[in-house]
């Protein structure tokens, strides 16, 4: 008999509101893949650092200083996913009329205030999309605002949170912030 799933997220209820905390799904074959892949980059990182400002007797080349330019922000964004998906968790907090979504483990993430009493069309929708054998897909490392399976309506805008939640947990989520009367 299968045992049913209890979900990922945590919920602390008090008397002035809610906070949820969800913690991101692991993908292990990525997150092994980029331990190795960093490890790799980081030797590049070094040894292309010596080379091109001339730490071997040779002058700076300006052709390795450009590249190396590239390599590092693309380490960087490597080592912002690897450590989201090792460490990272998004916190929701509602109450006292405003709901706060924060992407905790992500480099370079401002906390993100929305008034409640703007907000609209609280709906849970898992995205359904193509991905590849390793679990890639529609994946943008440069804007992880744009996930989630709860969604609603800002002014003009959706916003999303929840990545990766099941369906039926998120619909979880959401009674609870309609019974404690903080969406509609």
């Amino acid at each position: 008999m299968e045992i049913p799933y209890t979900g990922r997220a945590t919920i602390d209820e008090d008397f002035g509101g809610i906070e949820i905390t969800i913690p991101t799904k692991k993908n292990w074959f990525i997150i092994l893949f980029l331990s190795f892949w960093l490890c790799g980059w980081l030797a590049g990182e070094i040894f292309v650092s010596a080379t091109a400002f001339g730490f071997w007797g040779r002058g700076p080349a300006p052709f390795l200083i450009i590249w190396l330019c590239g390599w590092t922000v693309g380490g960087f964004f490597a080592l912002r996913t690897f450590w989201w998906m090792l460490m990272g968790k998004e916190v929701i907090s509602a109450g006292q009329g405003a709901l706060t979504i924060d992407k905790k483990g992500v480099f370079l993430y401002r906390l993100k205030t929305y008034d409640l009493r703007e907000t609209k069309d609280f709906r849970a929708r898992e995205d359904y999309f193509a991905t590849g054998p390793f679990g890639f897909g529609r994946s943008n490392i440069f804007n992880l605002d744009k996930k989630g399976t709860i969604k609603f309506d800002y002014g003009m805008q959706t916003i999303m949170f929840g990545e990766a939640l099941d369906e039926a947990e998120a619909n979880f989520i959401l009674q609870k912030l309609r019974d404690k009367k903080l969406i509609s």
